[in-house]
């Protein structure tokens, strides 16, 4: 008989689990920030770059010329998190994670063709934004597309990963590597919700710009608050459903499961939506003009405080899905302090160096862009 799940490999951990654990957190929370921007601020560009069509829309064209500077930078800072993620992640998680990606080979692989597409895409219309005309807007919007269709392609080996004994039929009945699991009831709600979610983060970013930008350029730092906060509040609130859908979506056994857990995943879950709520008002009144600056700021503080929570959330859902597919982590440990160490020093010098670059961004290039 076929195990579902793979032996463990006769390599010990090389830290403690708890650590590689938090590490996995941070490092996706660090990749989900920029990630967000990315798929949000693109489809926010896009929209911005088609408005600005109109001579009496100069704020928009600001916009998407701020969306277009940063992107580049913006899907570097992704990859360079998504990739430390994905280490953590294939350390603790592998037995599984590379099975499923097996099974969905060739669209797994093809999420570097994907990247690369609109990596060069991004490139090309920073480099050539006046001069593209009309194909800048389709090279925006192809920009969005490709973003939402790698997520999308993240979520089936997500969610697959969860099912192996599902991976083993899927494979013994088709080992082409050409399979998705488009079936799985909590995929479509799962996307959704980061979709919508990623919208009201790249509102949130025009907002925090507006902020940054109130002396430079008073009339769209009024014009970027008030529409960011507004996009933010409204996708925020909308999300709260696609959220509760996805969880109503989950097999009534991980489900009871992670109820069974406590106050400590329920808690997590309220604090979570509380967050999100907290924010989606803050941004409100800002978007009414409300002591602007002060609820922009307690709303991204609140935003990044909530997604820290669903991303427990999720980690909670995920544990208790494998638990019950008899999953079992690794315990044997050795540690190795000297990379685990050299990792933190780099992330540090990283996290730093990307902060600096959003900044010049924000400040030089947005008063260039809100200039012209």
């Amino acid at each position: 008989m076929i195990p579902q799940i793979p032996q463990p490999d006769p390599m010990a951990l090389p830290a403690p689990g708890w650590l590689l654990w938090a590490l996995l957190l941070l490092t996706f929370f660090l990749h989900l920030v920029p990630m967000n921007l990315v798929l949000g601020g693109s489809i926010l560009g896009a929209i911005a770059r088609a408005r600005a069509r109109r001579d009496d829309r100069p704020h928009d064209a600001a916009l998407a010329h701020l969306v277009v500077k940063a992107m580049p930078v913006l899907i570097s800072a992704t990859v360079t998190m998504g990739v430390a993620a994905l280490l953590f992640l294939q350390v603790l998680y592998g037995r599984v994670i590379f099975p499923s990606a097996i099974v969905m080979g060739w669209w797994w692989l093809a999420v570097i063709g994907l990247l690369i597409l609109a990596y060069y895409a991004a490139y090309l219309l920073a480099f050539r934004e006046h001069s593209l005309g009309g194909v800048g807007t389709i090279l925006a919007w192809l920009i969005a597309a490709l973003t939402g269709l790698i997520a999308l392609i993240y979520g089936n080996n997500m969610t697959l990963m969860l099912k192996p004994q599902e991976m083993v039929a899927r494979y013994a009945a088709d080992g082409r590597g050409l399979q998705l699991n488009l079936l799985d009831p909590t995929l479509f709600p799962r996307h959704l919700h980061m979709l919508i979610g990623a919208i009201a983060v790249g509102g949130l970013a025009v907002a925090v710009v507006g902020v940054v930008r109130r002396r430079a350029a008073p009339e769209f730092s009024a014009w970027a608050i008030r529409y960011g906060a507004l996009v933010c509040g409204l996708a925020t609130c909308l999300n709260i459903f696609t959220g509760l859908w996805w969880l109503a979506a989950l097999p009534q056994e991980v489900l009871l499961q992670f109820m069974r857990g406590g106050f400590g995943m329920v808690g997590v879950l309220l604090l979570g939506i509380l967050l999100t709520l907290a924010a989606a008002g803050h941004l409100v009144l800002a978007s009414a003009g409300r002591r602007a600056a002060v609820n922009v700021t307690a709303g991204a503080g609140a935003m990044l405080a909530g997604l820290a929570m669903m991303l427990l959330t999720r980690d909670s859902v995920r544990t208790a899905t494998l638990g019950l597919a008899g999953f079992q982590p690794v315990t044997w440990v050795a540690p190795q302090w000297g990379p685990i160490v050299i990792f933190a020093v780099l992330l540090v010098a990283a996290l730093a160096t990307v902060a600096w670059m959003v900044r010049a961004l924000a400040v030089g290039r947005g008063a260039e862009g809100a200039k012209s």
